[in-house]
């Protein structure tokens, strides 16, 4: 598994801008849970902020490879 240095929430804000509508955290915060299942049906990644879990990781703010 791999090491990561420990992150201060305050710091872990989504600068992808007009991208960010593409991400977990937004679509469920909309009410699209059927893109989302979509987007999570096979997880790879996680958020390290809100820790959604991604097929892909440019479908999280802050992609992490998921532990084995």
């Amino acid at each position: 598994m791999i090491e990561h240095a420990p992150y201060d929430d305050t710091e872990l804000i989504c600068s992808c801008g007009e991208l960010h509508k593409g991400h977990i955290c937004w679509l469920t915060n909309m009410g699209l849970l059927k893109e989302v299942y979509h987007l999570t049906c096979t997880p790879t990644v996680s958020c390290r902020k809100c820790g959604a879990k991604a097929n892909l990781p440019h479908n999280v703010c802050f992609p992490t490879p998921l532990g084995d």
